[in-house]
């Protein structure tokens, strides 16, 4: 798959953040990469997309359901992911609590003492 050479690419060349296309599925395993979920609740990131799209509140609660079905169903057709997990990743960040600044000083934390 051209997609999962690409990621591995990226990821051999080092120093590289992946944001995209399960690469944390891809590069399950493989030593000096850490995998991070980035979540929040549906409600919390409806609210937000609705914000910053100047979206309808019941809008953005529609597409945050329709990105979560294709996300499932993209886990599920390249990776044989039959429910995505917490433990399918080294760290897992709710950013209901966090700030998007304290998420990524806790995930610089984290890379840089793998």
């Amino acid at each position: 798959m051209l997609i999962r050479a690409a990621i591995y690419e990226v990821a051999r060349a080092g120093q590289a953040v992946i944001v995209a296309h399960a690469a944390s599925m891809a590069l399950a395993g493989i030593e000096g990469v850490l995998r991070v979920l980035v979540t929040a609740s549906t409600e919390v990131r409806a609210k937000r997309m609705a914000s910053a799209e100047r979206l309808e509140r019941a809008a953005a609660e529609d597409a945050i359901a329709a990105s979560d079905i294709d996300r499932r169903d993209y886990l599920k057709r390249f990776y044989g992911v039959k429910e995505e997990l917490p433990t399918h990743y080294d760290l897992v960040i709710n950013t209901e609590v966090l700030t998007a600044e304290r998420a990524a000083s806790a995930i610089v934390a984290a890379a840089r003492s793998a």
